[in-house]
């Protein structure tokens, strides 16, 4: 047998622990009467998936807060055996990690897992995002009212907008500062996320400025965006209002016009 194929069947062994007592692949490796084979191999098979679970602890340090020690680790390796890192970046193997939580729920855990593993995600995300300058509001008052309302803002690519089944801003906060957790709570919301120099943020935001945030992502002209507001008690001010704070947060990076 050919090194490369005693090395993919090392791997084999290392990544798919349940097949070590299968088949003859473990014949290709010598053991002694105090450790056999299969218990050396089993050595590197354990390595294998501590690193991965150390990985996944260090990508998702909330969603592990959650969890006693064991816990994670019981829940993370379920979570490997289902979806193996099949990729050479260990930075990738938590990329189903979301999906997981959400179509394999267990009545044992909090429902809101998934929305607190998919925030972590976002802002890992929006960290390394492309940089872009943005530009303040000045932009905006030496627009005309006609162009005012045909002009159409870049937002910067460091920012989404995200949908929540869950309140899961209020567990955040517990998490980040080390208080007890709040009971779930289901009541949709839509968090901004958002990069401002090396530091990432996260606001939930009412839901008419999650509409016109929507639609401005969507290069849909101001007067649509501002439309958004249209059933508030003071349309005009609540819009400005809006818009101020996107452009003091660094949401915007260009003000375009037709």
């Amino acid at each position: 047998m050919s090194l490369a194929d005693t090395q993919a069947a090392f791997f084999a062994l290392v990544t798919q622990p349940e097949t070590i007592r299968q088949g003859r692949a473990l014949e290709l490796f010598s053991g002694t009467p105090e450790l056999p084979a299969d218990e050396r191999v089993r050595i590197y098979a354990n390595m294998y998936l501590w690193r991965l679970v150390d990985a996944l602890r260090n990508d998702f340090p909330k969603l592990a807060g959650v969890f006693e020690d064991d816990e994670f680790f019981a829940l993370m390796e379920k979570y490997l055996r289902r979806h193996p890192s099949g990729h050479p970046d260990v930075g990738q193997v938590g990329r189903h990690l979301v999906r997981f939580l959400r179509e394999h729920p267990d009545p044992s855990r909090r429902p809101d897992l998934a929305d607190l593993a998919e925030l972590e995600q976002v802002r890992s995300e929006i960290f390394l995002e492309t940089d872009a300058d943005p530009i303040d509001a000045s932009a905006i008052a030496a627009l005309g009212a006609e162009k005012f309302a045909r002009a159409r803002l870049r937002l910067v690519p460091a920012l989404q907008l995200r949908h929540f089944e869950y309140q899961v801003a209020p567990l955040w906060r517990s998490l980040d500062e080390e208080h007890p957790t709040p009971p779930p709570q289901r009541s949709a919301n839509d968090l901004a996320i958002w990069r401002k120099g090396f530091s990432v943020f996260h606001a939930v935001l009412a839901m008419e400025e999650a509409e016109a945030l929507r639609r401005a992502m969507r290069a849909a002209p101001l007067e649509q965006v501002c439309a958004a507001y249209s059933q508030h008690d003071s349309p005009a001010q609540a819009a400005f209002s809006a818009l101020s704070s996107w452009f003091a947060e660094g949401w915007v990076a260009a003000l375009e016009t037709d």
